[in-house]
């Protein structure tokens, strides 16, 4: 179990959010550390990839676009282990592959119709999704990102944003955040199979959701922006729980962004205005705050998504520090 603890770090590092100095973990030492920085990725540098000398200098003899994150979105991890991050300022999307050390953006071409993109996932075959909220459609890629594919829900989804894939069921799941809905695509013919809408603000209703997440035994969790809370539902898409509401301290929400499950099914909620990530759990009981406003290590600035990975890597897209900073939750039990 955890204990509602401190938002503070027992060390920083320098303002760029580089290893510096001790490493900041939640609560601060001497406890022991149940969320710990790692590391923060601006540059592929920075994700441990090392391009070579001849290709770097290959790539500024061409010109090649600067390969820095500028304004970080959304966020995703695959099974493959590669990172997928939306840039809505550069419109395109970067994929740091530590494990295979290369480095790629696309769309490397111009695409009609991709203007604003938001959110990204990726299905088990190597198509990537894409959403954007300017044109009202989602871009489908394959060959993880470096093929143009099609484009799905034209005329039928009018501001999508978060993604999330069950490739097991082959569903794509896509909120629209006007519809206060969650439209469920097949991905083997891009056809809509099924949606769930109830606007408003009782408890099985969304309005203005934003973004979606899965947890490890089906579930899925959404960001229900203007109602202040996180709603959980089933795999069916039926509304099961909520909880959250608004307000100005640990435990209430003012912006919330992205949502996230570890293997626990604790749930992260990014919010955007507090600078933070704050953890729950299932029955929405705050355990644990960590992150601040600032530019150090373990520091915020309108931070927007959040996605951790099968080994409980967190991943945190902190939009305005241009990076996206990584950390650890650790298992062990608090005293």
């Amino acid at each position: 179990m955890f204990l509602v603890l401190s938002a503070c770090a027992s060390s920083v590092g320098n303002d760029r959010g580089q290893d510096s100095g001790p490493t900041p973990q939640w609560p601060p030492a001497p406890r022991p550390a149940r969320i710990s920085y790692l590391y923060s990725i601006t540059t592929p540098t920075d994700a441990k990839i090392d391009r070579g000398f001849f290709n770097k200098a290959w790539r500024f003899i061409k010109g090649t676009a600067a390969e820095t994150l500028s304004k970080p979105q959304g966020i995703h991890v695959d099974r493959f282990g590669r990172l997928y991050v939306v840039d809505t300022q550069q419109k395109r999307v970067h994929v740091f592959d530590s494990q295979g050390s290369r480095y790629f953006w696309f769309p490397d071409q111009p695409i009609a119709d991709f203007e604003y993109p938001v959110d990204v996932t990726a299905d088990d075959k190597g198509r990537v999704y894409v959403s954007d909220s300017a044109t009202n459609v989602v871009h489908v890629f394959d060959a993880f990102g470096k093929d143009y594919l099609t484009m799905i829900g034209k005329d039928r989804l009018m501001r999508p944003t978060g993604l999330a894939i069950r490739p097991e069921l082959h569903e794509l799941l896509v909120v629209d955040t006007i519809a206060s809905s969650i439209f469920v695509f097949d991905t083997r013919d891009f056809t809509v199979s099924r949606y769930a809408v109830r606007d408003g603000q009782q408890p099985n209703s969304l309005h203005y959701p934003t973004n979606i997440a899965l947890g490890p035994n089906g579930d899925v969790y959404v960001t229900d922006s203007l109602n202040f809370r996180i709603q959980i539902l089933s795999s069916e898409l039926g509304f099961q729980d909520h909880f959250g509401e608004v307000g100005d301290g640990p435990g209430f929400f003012s912006r919330p962004k992205g949502v996230a499950v570890d293997s626990d099914q604790n749930i992260y909620v990014v919010d955007a205005l507090f600078d933070n990530v704050q953890i729950f759990n299932r029955d929405g009981v705050l355990l644990l705050v960590f992150g601040t406003s600032g530019h150090s290590a373990g520091e915020f600035w309108l931070p927007s998504d959040i996605f951790v990975d099968s080994h409980d890597v967190i991943y945190v897209a902190d939009s305005y520090n241009s990076r996206v900073q990584v950390f650890q939750y650790h298992r062990q039990e608090v005293e």
